[in-house]
């Protein structure tokens, strides 16, 4: 296992890990796995699904395979003007790294990254990205990440708070990584009530409680089903009008840069995603400001975007 500039400690004791060429383990006696070149330090739990989803579409939202800048464009919304563009040895630690679709993006940016994940998407994050002195891959829960505290310069983590039991309580963990002066950069589904208008919060509530292959059959055969109705017409109220009764995920023109030969591809993962996720949050941009402020970062911005809300703020020096 190659080592980055990161190093990695005991979850339950802090103490630094030694390695030997199948686990790490500690002076008190933990051990932990390495797999495939990732130490693993949980299990899927709840994020099966996820893991199968990546290990199935792993190059899918990459923008270097889809041609698209639709992944940098999130990366550089969360960054903003004062983070873009300066991530050049900046060390970053990446919470939900699934395929990394954004650690493409941060890497190529020149910093120095620990991507983590709690699922078996590690897998193929690290087949796409492989270790480095500027890549660490690990397989930890946000809540036991193999890390000391007020370590990185930036904590990164888009895609993945709402999909966590209690989303206050992990940005809070998130932030306790942060080093003076870091800055935290997250986003979050935002409030809407077309989601509760639709039929895709039923069938979600079925399909999450399969197994992912179960769960993937039948969301194939929805978007297989609805495409055909799509294709109809673009008429936005009858878009709307199948947006209602498809649960699925289709892309027309939505992102215009996307091959027509990738969106089927795009629209049949999106659909899975959203039928098979555990916990499904959503939060205003007031809320998530108001958590930041209760953690007393400063320099807060939380503000309508990406796929909902989008922030970033500052820890104090």
């Amino acid at each position: 296992m190659m080592h980055t500039n990161v190093p990695l400690f005991c979850p339950e004791h802090l103490q630094p890990l030694k390695a030997d060429l199948e686990s790490l383990f500690c002076t008190s006696g933990c051990s932990f796995t390495i797999l495939n070149n990732v130490p693993r330090f949980t299990n899927d739990e709840y994020t099966e699904a996820f893991g199968y989803q990546w290990k199935r579409f792993p190059k899918t939202q990459l923008d270097s395979y889809s041609g698209t800048n639709v992944s940098k464009a999130r990366v550089e919304e969360v960054c903003g003007n004062q983070i873009w563009g300066h991530l050049q040895d900046k060390t970053v630690l990446e919470v939900g790294c699934g395929a990394g679709r954004f650690t493409e993006i941060l890497l190529e940016s020149g910093a120095t990254v620990c991507s983590a994940d709690l699922s078996q998407a590690v897998d193929a994050n690290i087949e796409n990205f492989p270790l480095s002195p500027k890549h660490l891959v690990i397989q930890a829960d946000v809540a036991r990440l193999p890390l000391l505290p007020s370590t990185f310069d930036i904590v990164f983590c888009l895609g993945v708070i709402q999909h966590t039991p209690n989303p206050e309580a992990t940005i809070k963990q998130l932030a306790q990584y942060l080093k003076p002066g870091g800055w935290l950069l997250i986003d979050h589904y935002g409030k809407s009530m077309a989601w509760n208008l639709r039929t895709a919060p039923i069938v979600r509530a079925i399909l999450k409680r399969l197994s992912p292959e179960k769960a993937f059959h039948l969301a194939s055969k929805f978007y297989s089903r609805a495409k055909s109705f799509y294709l109809i017409s673009n008429n936005r109220i009858y878009r709307k009008l199948l947006n209602v009764v498809f649960p699925v995920v289709y892309f027309g023109n939505e992102i215009p840069d996307l091959p027509l030969e990738l969106r089927d591809e795009w629209g049949l993962l999106d659909t899975y995603d959203s039928l098979t996720d555990w916990y499904k949050h959503r939060r205003r941009p007031s809320e998530i400001h108001k958590t930041l402020v209760a953690l007393n970062l400063e320099n807060i911005k939380s503000f309508k975007g990406g796929n909902g809300v989008v922030a970033r703020a500052q820890r104090p020096n």
